[in-house]
């Protein structure tokens, strides 16, 4: 079974959130699934960290489990994203109204050993990790051998920081910024036949000979903003409304660590945050989920949204398993629990260790109880240990 993991935004809650999903995961033998990883923010941080511990290849299920989880908690337990950032702008207090993509960029090149590039990075799993174009309001994917998007067009010159990618993935607009791209140091080009849905939804390497001609920008510098603006379930890259997963996707698991929407009382200075970050977006991630479960309900797809904030009896009433609410439910965090994490800020800061278990473990038991409710035959439940 090929799978396809998009894992969402939403700083280190999402980060440690996928960290328990992908650790789940990894108990029943399936991270050598993976064919297609589709990032976003803390989704992309969480890739990017699990590469960076494992000599920039994807881990088997055991190297994850024995090695990669414990080097990651130690990271994000003392590694503050936050405060270097701060100590970095108290050095150059003049760049206040500046974008902070950069220096998120070199701490985690100096942190966490993200040092490569692009091309570096191994052809298996593909790994798209979204960012959102400024300039054309599309969806920018970094990938080993291509970047770009449909408007803009492509280039396969990827001697780009994967640190930078990162960054350009995680810069929410007005905290941290765009990462801005010199185009002219790359050469560019567009798809001369569509290929079905976006543009370029179903290129790869091999497709491009012959489709392609070259293309001059319409801007010199482009400004690549946290994907989530555009998409933060990184969707765009795997499903097609019409068609349902890519092809190469036998099942989709949406990891989303996004948060639960909260209300607040009406600020006049913070009217254009709310509508924009709070109300827009909230209501794009709905349509993206909605049109996921349209196509498992109505066309046989298979897959799965494991969502944050959803309690093992709310996830097991859903399915129709009521007989197996103790069994799959007893020892589980509570609901409480389940919608503190979902609540937790988004936020790059070190974490507690108890901040760290909680994010971890819900992550862990939300895709035990997702998985085996929805297919008991394809997947066990291994209750959280």
């Amino acid at each position: 079974m090929k799978l396809g993991l998009a894992l969402s935004g939403g700083g280190f809650r999402a980060t440690v959130y996928h960290l328990g999903v992908l650790a789940r995961l990894a108990r029943e033998g399936r991270l050598e699934d993976a064919a297609y990883l589709s990032t976003v923010s803390g989704g992309s941080l969480c890739v990017g960290l699990v590469y960076a511990l494992n000599g920039f290849r994807w881990p088997s299920s055991q190297a994850y489990l024995e090695n990669i989880v414990p080097r990651a908690r130690q990271h994000l337990l003392h590694d503050d994203l936050t405060g270097g950032l701060l100590r970095r702008l108290l050095r150059r207090p003049w760049s206040i109204l500046g974008s902070k993509a950069d220096d998120l960029s070199a701490l985690m090149s100096q942190h966490w050993g993200v040092s490569i590039t692009l091309r570096d990075l191994p052809a298996h799993p593909r790994w798209m990790i979204n960012a959102t174009c400024y300039e054309t309001g599309k969806n920018w994917r970094f990938e080993r051998f291509r970047m770009g998007d449909y408007v803009f067009g492509y280039s396969n010159d990827t001697n780009v920081p994967l640190s930078d990618a990162l960054a350009a993935s995680a810069g929410f607009p007005g905290l941290i910024g765009p990462l801005v791209l010199d185009a002219t140091r790359h050469s560019w080009f567009r798809y001369r036949q569509p290929a079905r849905g976006e543009p370029e939804a179903g290129a790869d390497e091999q497709d491009a000979e012959g489709k392609t001609e070259p293309v001059t920008p319409a801007f010199e510098r482009v400004h690549l903003w946290d994907g989530g603006v555009y998409d933060n379930h990184g969707l765009e890259a795997v499903h097609d409304f019409q068609s349902g997963w890519r092809q190469g996707v036998d099942f989709l698991i949406v990891s989303d660590g996004s948060g639960k929407p909260t209300t607040e009382k009406y600020r006049l200075g913070g009217v254009f945050l709310r509508i924009i970050t709070g109300v827009m977006m909230d209501q794009i991630r709905s349509l993206r989920a909605r049109a996921i479960m349209e196509r498992i309900r109505n066309h046989g797809d298979q897959g799965v949204i494991l969502t944050i904030g959803n309690s093992c009896a709310e996830v097991v009433q859903a399915a129709g398993r009521q007989a197996d609410l103790v069994a799959l439910c007893q020892g589980c965090l509570s609901a409480a629990d389940a919608t503190r994490a979902a609540l937790f800020p988004t936020t790059i800061r070190r974490l507690t260790d108890a901040e760290f278990e909680l994010l971890f473990r819900h992550g862990h038991e939300v895709a035990d109880y997702t998985l085996h409710s929805r297919y008991p035959d394809q997947f066990g439940h291994l209750a959280y240990s």
